[in-house]
């Protein structure tokens, strides 16, 4: 189904609308994005379209390169494949009933891995799936790895499947297929020599895997009854950096790159400064939480650079951020404050929710800005990083006109770049990045929505 058509677009010249319904293409059905953009690269297009109860048959001439200017509702449109894996740290096995409905949807479908950048674990796809990835050449793919100990990473998704993977991920390097893999690092299963395998064993297939990611486990307050888990803490998390940082020093003598990335949490929970922005390279991981607070850190250097101006009307704002990334928010506050005139604190909310173990924004909760916000006293306008939302609603269902309502002042959201928000304080309109994609859950639900973010 037709979500949107681009004003001006070849679908919009066409006659196609949303709620449009593309049947087929030159003849053939497609299941995903990946099989329409494949179908619509031909010069001459006949499209099927159904309206309601009518059909109408449409002719489009284009250049091979160009698209229609239409986006859809789903990228898959035959269901998205659910994960077979029972993981020892799966979030979704951590949240209580009552949130956002597409949080509970166990995705692992390497079509959104290709098309959104989704991880997956390779358990559950078929000879077929392998052929169309090579035959397709879909590339990259992204990676859970956690491990490439057959009996540790087997151990770790509960399934005998899991252990199959480096002959898998081997199969698609030969065939010129290129991977960004994570590493949920769970103390006890797949640190120490686990990870000096997992990563001599990756950089193996360089340059067919491009990065690595290693990320700390998230627990939350509702493990009743789960596999027991120890956090990363800060000795887990210097102990880590330090090995890992062994390893980027050897990986860039030999490779030419430091490959393996911590996410910006490990170096926060070691109570150790971000590196600078060359360590990260090309930024390969950034939707993983790696190199966020680098990239808003280089952004504020900017913001300090800009001149100040005074608002006319001075008001009360609060910067809402997790705890995770309050000193970060804070000093940016302070400059908002100086450049202003504007009465600017940074709000860290803790997360009552799920448990003040969880530091990340994009896991903070509606009723808990509420509660923080309350607490802290009357404000004028509060700002609310887009992170913590999907589609204007936070993850326990409560929507930005609720959280306004309920606080009886403004909520604006706004994109995590303190340098767009410093323009919008100074004049102007903060922007907001609108994703229409259903959102990732599943095994980087804690990394994603975007989590680290």
């Amino acid at each position: 189904m037709v979500d949107s058509v681009e004003p001006g677009s070849l679908a919009a010249r066409a006659g196609i609308r949303t709620g449009d319904v593309i049947a087929t293409i030159n003849g053939q059905s497609f299941t995903d994005l990946v099989e329409y953009r494949f179908l619509v690269s031909e010069e001459t297009l006949h499209l099927e379209v159904r309206r309601g109860d009518e059909t109408h048959s449409l002719c489009i001439q284009k250049e091979c390169d160009e698209g229609l200017g239409i986006a859809f509702t789903e990228p898959v449109f035959d269901g998205i494949r659910k994960c077979k894996n029972s993981c020892v740290f799966c979030f979704l096995h951590q949240m209580p009933r009552g949130m956002r409905r597409t949080l509970y949807v166990p995705d692992d479908d390497v079509r959104l891995s290709v098309t959104h950048g989704n991880y997956v674990t390779f358990t559950n796809v078929t000879e077929e799936d392998l052929q169309r990835i090579l035959t397709l050449h879909l590339s990259p793919l992204y990676v859970s790895v956690h491990a490439t100990d057959p009996e540790v990473r087997a151990r770790m998704l509960r399934s005998p499947r899991a252990a199959e993977l480096l002959p898998l991920m081997r199969r698609l390097a030969e065939g010129g297929i290129e991977m960004h893999c994570q590493v949920v690092l769970c103390p006890g299963y797949n640190d120490g020599p686990v990870l000096d395998r997992t990563i001599a064993d990756l950089a193996a297939m360089w340059p067919s895997v491009l990065s690595v990611a290693v990320v700390p486990v998230g627990l939350t307050r509702f493990r009743a009854k789960l596999t027991p888990l120890q956090p990363v803490d800060a000795e887990i998390a210097q102990r880590t950096l330090e090995q890992l940082e062994g390893w980027r020093r050897r990986l860039r003598r030999r490779l030419g790159t430091r490959f393996v990335f911590p996410a910006d949490e490990i170096y926060f929970t070691a109570g150790l400064p971000v590196p600078p922005r060359q360590a990260y390279e090309e930024f390969p991981q950034v939707e993983d939480g790696v190199g966020l607070a680098r990239l808003f850190l280089d952004e504020l250097a900017r913001v300090r650079r800009l001149t100040p101006r005074p608002a006319s009307k001075p008001a009360r704002i609060r910067l809402v951020t997790g705890t995770l990334a309050e000193p970060l928010v804070a000093s940016l506050a302070d400059e908002l404050q100086r450049l202003t005139g504007h009465t600017v604190t940074a709000l860290a909310v803790p997360n009552r929710f799920f448990g003040e173990s969880i530091t990340v924004a994009g896991l903070v909760t509606g009723q808990d800005v509420r509660a923080a916000v309350q607490a802290a006293g009357p404000v004028d306008c509060l700002y609310v990083p887009e992170v913590m939302l999907k589609e204007d609603r936070f993850l326990d269902d409560v929507t930005v006109a609720d959280l306004a309502a309920a606080l009886a002042t403004k909520v604006r959201v706004i994109a995590p770049s303190p340098l767009a928000l410093a323009k919008a304080l100074r004049g102007g309109t903060p922007t907001r990045a609108r994703r229409r994609c259903p959102e990732s859950a599943g095994h980087s639900l804690y990394l994603s929505e975007r989590g680290h973010q």
